[in-house]
């Protein structure tokens, strides 16, 4: 926790409006506006708010293609989120909050840095290294699931699409649904098909997608849609019973 370098919030301030006027965005989005996207961020936590903030900023970058450029832009979007104030946070921002708690510590303690946390999993706290041997033990078993996915389906899936009398841009569209989704469906720990919960398909991945996929501006609603067509496919080229989701 040594040598902890801060910005000054009129440096954040500054460089925000730099970013506005290389992209010739002033007249369209101002720092004011900015600062009251974060003040009265929304969200369901921190990470979902967060999410949402950036869905906001990002849809005026989205011709952006060159990702260490986005990067750049991103950080810009970042200091402003961690540096302006949050009514969430009693008109503090993230960044005082932190300096705030971080004075608090002993000073032996801020000198050796924060020990591993512990995580909460299931109800129940398991230190650090037995939360990641866990983790590298699931991401063994799933071998055989993501080898099909990564190996069969996908592939399959895309040429699927690609014999459908769909435009270009819907098949792609389709593909990312489908593969945002298996790489979702790793995340969060399932190892075959057939354990993927209906509510998980259903709800949860839908409602996840609009907070958490930046670049995309599908619904929940159609993000279900897409899914319908997926299972639909699966059933017909793997003879998978999809009946038990009752995507219909």
């Amino acid at each position: 926790m040594k040598n902890l370098k801060f910005k000054k919030v009129s440096e954040v301030e500054k460089n925000l409006q730099k970013l506005l006027n290389d992209y010739k965005l002033s007249n369209k989005l101002t720092v004011a506006k900015i600062k009251s996207w974060i003040f009265n961020d929304d969200g369901e936590g921190a990470m979902d708010a967060s999410n949402r903030f950036q869905k906001k900023w990002i849809q005026y970058f989205k011709d952006i293609q060159n990702i260490d450029e986005l990067n750049k832009i991103m950080q810009v979007f970042v200091d402003a989120w961690n540096y302006f104030p949050h009514k969430s946070l009693n008109n503090k921002s993230p960044q005082e909050v932190f300096e705030q708690e971080l004075a608090k510590q002993p000073k032996n303690k801020k000198d050796k840095g924060p020990a591993n946390p512990d995580f909460i999993v299931g109800g129940q706290k398991i230190p650090w290294d037995e939360y990641w041997a866990m983790i590298k033990e699931m991401e063994k078993l799933q071998v055989p699931f993501k080898n099909w996915i990564d190996h069969e389906v996908l592939p399959k899936y895309k040429k699927y699409l690609e014999q459908t009398k769909l435009k270009s841009k819907k098949q792609e569209e389709h593909y990312e649904v489908a593969n945002i989704f298996f790489e979702r469906v790793l995340h969060v720990g399932f190892f075959n098909l057939g354990q993927i919960r209906k509510d998980f398909i259903q709800k949860e991945f839908p409602h996840w997608w609009p907070t958490h996929v930046l670049m995309s501006n599908l619904s929940e609603k159609q993000v279900l849609l897409s899914l319908k067509k997926l299972f639909q496919f699966l059933e017909l080229v793997y003879d998978i019973d999809t009946k038990k989701i009752r995507l219909d």
